[in-house]
């Protein structure tokens, strides 16, 4: 699924993922990210074509306290929604 993003934000998306510890650059156009400071934790998989981004996958994080860890729950299937979780989690400009 593809984001509705403007330019600007598109380019603060980047510099957010370039700076993050938890997000992962895997090619020049793919990123993998762990967002936890949000409502709603999430994991996303992004790739960045030539002027939007697409997102290859997206999960909920939920926190086990018995493990003490993180695991994947509910794939996410609303660009809306994914769009708003990282403008919360300050990726990019609203």
């Amino acid at each position: 699924m593809k984001l509705k993003l403007t330019a600007a934000q598109i380019a603060d998306l980047r510099a957010f993922l370039d700076h993050s510890e938890d997000a992962e650059k895997l090619t020049e156009r793919e990123y993998v990210a762990d967002l936890y400071d949000v409502a709603r934790p999430i994991s996303l998989d992004l790739v960045f074509l030539k002027d939007s981004v697409a997102v290859d996958g997206a999960a909920e994080l939920l926190y086990d306290e018995e493990q003490q860890g993180w695991y994947m729950g509910a794939r996410l299937e609303d660009a809306e929604e994914i769009a708003s979780i990282l403008e919360e989690a300050g990726a990019m400009r609203a």
